[in-house]
């Protein structure tokens, strides 16, 4: 259900800044909200941080309400099982809003997952790198890798049970175009 509802959220652009949608914490932690009120035994939570590097380039993530293009954002979702029995096939979902794009090799994940992409607004997913075959000047069929920048939204495949009382966070970047 997160990952349906997070889709959703955008980037919305203002004047010359584009502000992040503060809507992503509220509804996440509403999800968390709802979770804890009908027993559920996975709680859940996004947050979006803006990631700043000081001039000893050691970096700080400031939670991020407005960013400007050219600053990276670094999403984080937070999985946890509070329930005493390990839950499995969990496949957590996070989108890359319109008004950025993902940046190569930033997902990170504290859990054994398969990392999967997708190029078409999270319809489908495949691993990287995501290959087309496409006609090129010549009008010769050629395979040719998508860029990073298209993908739409990340997914990790759990390849194991999220034990009891256990929380796992997954992240990754993007980067305000």
């Amino acid at each position: 259900m997160l990952s349906k509802v997070l889709s959703h959220v955008q980037l919305f652009k203002k004047r010359d800044y584009v502000y992040v949608a503060v809507a992503a914490s509220i509804i996440a932690g509403g999800i968390a909200l709802a979770n804890t009120q009908s027993k559920s035994p996975l709680q859940n939570s996004m947050a979006a941080y803006v990631v700043s590097v000081d001039a000893k380039g050691k970096e700080t993530l400031q939670a991020a309400t407005e960013v400007e293009p050219g600053q990276t954002v670094e999403y984080k979702l937070t999985y946890q099982n509070v329930s005493d029995k390990a839950l499995k096939g969990l496949v957590v979902t996070g989108p890359v809003p319109a008004a950025t794009h993902y940046i190569a090799k930033s997902a990170r994940a504290q859990a054994k997952a398969n990392l999967e992409v997708s190029i078409d607004g999270g319809k489908t997913f495949e691993k990287e790198p995501v290959k087309r075959i496409v006609t090129n000047e010549a009008g010769k069929k050629v395979e040719t890798i998508i860029s990073p920048e298209k993908y739409t939204h990340l997914r990790w495949v759990m390849q194991e049970p999220l034990a009891a009382n256990t929380t796992k966070q997954f992240a990754y970047r993007s980067l305000v175009k």
